[in-house]
């Protein structure tokens, strides 16, 4: 299965206008290393196999906090952000699950603890778009699951 940009964008799209975002397209790749995002995923499984992965920079993961949680401006908890880039993730994940043959499953968003360091030697890219939000930069990837690791069907 593949996913088109305009899937991935129309999600996204969706998912970050319910906050009041209007997000863009953009240009340049998203440098893990140097943005400081923030990174959660979720796994899809049934006839296809894979994870979306929703990577944000850190300000604008922020700004998606104190907009979700009613915060005043820099007072966004660590827990808050995470909540917050986990329910972008789940947004994002069940809309793209909705294209996929069934029975498919979603489960929970899981945050990345390691600052964007994730690495899935079972999976492969197949899609990815970068966007622009309030000047900071995400992007949504898909991860196609290309052989069997028993980490991947374990129930969370």
């Amino acid at each position: 299965m593949q996913f088109s940009e305009n899937e991935i964008r129309q999600y996204a799209e969706f998912a970050m206008s319910t906050f009041d975002f209007e997000i863009n397209p953009c240009p340049t790749k998203f440098d893990e290393i140097l943005e400081r995002p923030v990174t959660a995923y979720i796994k899809i499984s049934g006839n296809w196999q894979g994870m979306v992965f929703v990577a944000m920079e850190w300000d604008l993961a922020q700004q998606l906090a104190e907009k979700m949680f009613s915060c005043e401006k820099g007072r966004a908890s660590k827990d808050e952000i995470n909540d917050a880039i986990s329910e972008m993730t789940n947004i994002i994940g069940g809309n793209l699950k909705s294209l996929l043959p069934q029975p498919s499953q979603l489960s929970l968003p899981i945050v990345d603890k390691n600052e964007g360091r994730l690495g899935f030697p079972f999976a492969e890219q197949i899609s990815q778009v970068v966007f622009q939000c309030l000047g900071s930069k995400f992007k949504v990837s898909i991860h196609q699951i290309t052989k069997t690791d028993s980490r991947i069907n374990s129930p969370q």
